[in-house]
């Protein structure tokens, strides 16, 4: 398989990931929290519904971004190139407000992987 086909079809599973993520966080609810076993994280007040959905609405936008460089890495190579230094950004942001709030780590360990496995897979996919 041809380099770049498989940077684009990295690209895109990524993406098609992302979008049905943000989905879901449009759509959920407590009873979705709960079918992932992590309802006792659900909060009712209107805030954190707010900004939960807001996130899901971000986390489309990216997964929509990322579907269009998919089509041509190699043109949005500088779009994905950003994409992985704000994605490394997270992940220690993350990091750093876990240890410092004293988080168990099991809390917030995957997300911190997943951000960076995915900087680092969007950094391979801007390499010409």
């Amino acid at each position: 398989m041809e380099t770049a086909t498989t940077k684009s079809l990295m690209l895109k599973v990524i993406s098609v990931l992302f979008i049905c993520g943000g989905a879901i966080r449009l759509i959920a609810n407590r009873a979705t929290f709960q079918s992932f076993l992590i309802g006792q994280l659900w909060s009712s007040h209107p805030y954190s519904i707010y900004i939960y959905r807001v996130l899901g609405a971000f986390v489309v936008f990216v997964g929509i971004s990322l579907f269009i460089a998919a089509g041509e890495p190699r043109r949005y190579a500088i779009l994905l190139r950003a994409w992985s230094i704000g994605f490394t950004f997270i992940g220690i942001v993350m990091l750093v407000a876990g240890a410092l709030l004293r988080l168990a780590i099991v809390h917030y360990a995957p997300d911190i992987v997943f951000c960076f496995v995915i900087a680092i897979a969007l950094y391979v996919a801007q390499k010409q």
